[in-house]
């Protein structure tokens, strides 16, 4: 029977023939204008024999479908573990014929585990792909996997695989299927049901450890093993979240085998300024758990991590030493943990190079003591923060780890029982009874300055008296982050101007153009940022950088200076016509119309826009008809302002721009736009200078 039963698994994912109406087809009158769409998906993740296989079907209706024949597999390279157990269950279940990895169809097991710490290596295995022309000729993959995979290394082992399917074109049909091998651990599947195309029908299937079907019973497949968690918890329970459509369930089969299957999934909606979405998307999540209580669970998680982590930075006498000499002399603990502060951030931060492609905290401690970290004077950002925790505590600080899910990865969740999530961490500080939070692991941010997605972000932490919280970090002011432009220009009578501006950067444009210096230069940093002015000024308008100050000290204002030349105003006669502001006068719409906003709106953090512009006149010109003041405000959410003021010889005309929102609901999306274009209309406003004569 039970034969009987895996044969279908084995045969699944297997190519198929398509048909005559798949060939043909030109659209999807299911995906209106789509440029491809998913004819199948499937997924099955095997914990048993440790792989996860991916299968796909794809048409390609339009020219620019055909970037859907390079195949994106993102994975991590290996993982270390301590191994507990072998795979003696595995032997006499009448289905193992070797230990070698297994094939296309599912045949082998993996080798046996260790007993101590060992690498578990990820690879890639059994690819197979091929295109099929409309006449139905097929030009299937003839290189080898070695030659077909790309990889693309990231930091901490965060790779990318590619592999490229030959000759396709519109109309073609794509079919691919590869496996995902990792080697002596389990890996709870993470299932992304939506696709940033349309799938006509997915299936889904996870097979769990052993110990989690049905097949504990007397006879072959019995589980003799234990699954523990990274603190040596048991692991005990299976638990799934998932986000799906109202048709969409997750089931079990007689085997205790897990499915889903689902038919005319629409595509991710692609919306600008959109959060996260990893967790709002369909998508179904597994996770081995030890208790199903929530409380419970991150209550053991927290205690078993914190201690941990408790041995890795416990003072030593290198800590102790090191901060009773920096804090020597300094009163206030608010000092303290100043100096301190600026202690770390002087120290090489490993991650900074990489911030695209770093790995996402997983939880775990290193080996050794924090002392290496001061010692070689550089680390990772989590190295980092630690070390900062623990001199902290060695100077007498009341300090604590909070552990984050940063905004820009994914929101948090109490109710997922994983810690994966929890990718940040930051130290908060217990000062004159109110805790402040620092982000030490931030290269360049100022001291309180929390790098954005850890600004309104959720994580837990232990309270003083050893419970478990969750908290959200506080959200930031829209005067923290703030961009200036300051300057006076000499206006001539042809309509030319002359005269240096300077450009101020305040809060996060300030922290995120300084480790853009760290990691590519200062140079390339002028080079970018005068890309972004370029896009600002006005038409006929030079305005070149000519310093950039305080990019190598994050307690320095971040100015740009900038001379600027050019025919800035038209000249008709007595008259001379130049814009109102200097800045923004370009046609730029940021929240294009939407018939109906799906997601919210992610601002990344609140922001001011200041502008203050003096034209200085030539002789005998003046401004005779000032134009009206602006005041718009949208409930507590944005507000802009623009005066002018003249004198005997000249006009200043000053501009304010404030958005208090991070994130706004996408019921506010048409509301928010409406705002917004107010904002341009009075942003390309002109004043006339006069003659007196």
């Amino acid at each position: 029977m039970l034969l009987g039963l895996a044969t279908p698994l084995a045969a699944i994912g297997q190519f198929h023939a398509p048909t005559k109406e798949e060939l043909q087809m030109t659209s999807d009158p299911a995906a209106p204008g789509a440029a491809a769409v998913y004819l199948y998906r499937e997924e099955i993740q095997d914990d048993p024999h440790h792989f996860h296989s991916v299968y796909a079907r794809i048409k390609i209706l339009k020219d620019s479908g055909t970037e859907l024949a390079t195949v994106h597999i993102n994975y991590r390279k290996s993982f270390v573990f301590s191994a507990t157990g072998d795979n003696s269950s595995h032997l006499g279940n009448g289905f193992a014929t070797n230990f070698d990895l297994p094939d296309v169809n599912r045949t082998g097991e993996d080798r046996p585990n260790g007993t101590d710490t060992f690498v578990g290596h990820i690879e890639i295995g059994a690819l197979q792909g091929r295109t099929i022309h409309p006449d139905g000729t097929i030009v299937p993959m003839t290189e080898k996997q070695a030659d077909l995979l790309k990889e693309k290394i990231g930091n901490n082992q965060m790779n990318e695989l590619t592999f490229t399917l030959p000759d396709a074109h519109k109309g073609d049909i794509l079919e691919y299927y590869y496996q995902v091998r990792y080697d002596r651990f389990n890996q709870a599947p993470y299932w992304q049901v939506q696709q940033p195309f349309f799938v006509h029908k997915e299936h889904f299937v996870f097979i769990p450890d052993s110990q989690f079907t049905h097949l504990d019973v007397a006879g072959a497949g019995v589980s003799d093993a234990k699954m523990y968690g990274q603190f040596g918890e048991v692991e005990t329970d299976i638990r799934a979240t998932s986000v799906l459509p109202p048709e969409g369930k997750v089931q079990q089969d007689a085997l205790g085998h897990y499915y889903v299957d689902l038919t005319n999934i629409p595509p991710i909606p692609q919306e600008p300024f959109s959060p996260p979405i990893s967790g709002q998307i369909y998508h179904v999540e597994f996770y081995y758990i030890f208790t199903p209580s929530e409380k419970e669970f991150w209550q053991t998680e927290m205690n078993l991590w914190t201690k941990a982590l408790g041995k890795y930075i416990a003072p030593t006498s290198l800590i102790t030493s090191t901060a009773k000499e920096i804090t020597s002399g300094v009163a206030t603990p608010l000092d303290k943990a100043k100096k301190l502060y600026a202690l770390v951030q002087t120290f090489d931060n490993q991650d900074l190079d990489r911030r695209a492609t770093v790995a996402p905290d997983d939880g775990s401690i290193p080996y050794g003591s924090v002392e290496q970290v001061l010692e070689a004077k550089r680390g990772g950002s989590r190295q980092l923060t630690w070390l900062y925790l623990s001199l902290a505590r060695a100077a007498g600080l009341d300090a604590r780890p909070i552990r984050l899910a940063s905004r820009d990865l994914h929101l948090f969740s109490a109710s997922t029982l994983d810690t994966s999530q929890l990718d940040s961490i930051i130290v908060g500080i217990m000062i004159d009874g109110k805790e402040i939070y620092v982000d030490p692991g931030e290269r360049m941010a100022p001291f309180e300055t929390l790098y954005w997605a850890h600004a309104g972000a959720g994580g837990v932490a232990l309270q003083s008296d050893g419970k478990v919280e969750t908290l959200i970090t506080p959200l930031q002011d829209n005067r923290s982050n703030t961009v200036v432009h300051v300057g006076t220009l000499n206006l001539s009578p042809q309509g030319e101007v002359s005269g240096t501006l300077k450009v101020g950067f305040i809060g996060q444009q300030a922290l995120a153009w300084r480790q853009l210096a760290l990691r590519i230069g200062a140079g390339a940093v002028q080079q970018q940022m005068q890309m972004g002015f370029d896009a600002e000024l006005p038409a006929g308008v030079q305005a070149h950088i000519e310093q950039i100050a305080g990019l190598d000290d994050p307690n320095r204002q971040l100015v740009a200076i900038i001379p600027v030349t050019g025919m800035l105003a038209t000249s008709a006669g007595k008259h001379i016509v130049l814009p109102r502001l200097f800045f923004d006068t370009k046609d730029v719409d940021p929240f294009p119309e939407e018939a109906q906003r799906v997601w919210p709106v992610d601002m990344h953090y609140p922001a001011q826009e200041q502008e203050q512009i003096t034209y200085k006149l030539p002789d005998g010109f003046k401004l005779e008809n000032p134009p009206a003041d602006v005041n718009l405000h949208w409930a507590e959410n944005a507000a802009y302002i623009v005066r002018t003021q003249t004198a005997a010889n000249s006009v200043t005309n000053a501009r304010i721009l404030a958005r208090g929102f991070t994130v706004l609901d996408p019921s506010q999306y048409s509301q928010l736009r409406d705002f917004y274009q107010k904002v341009a209309q009075d942003d390309h406003q002109q004043i006339v200078l006069d003659h007196a004569n």
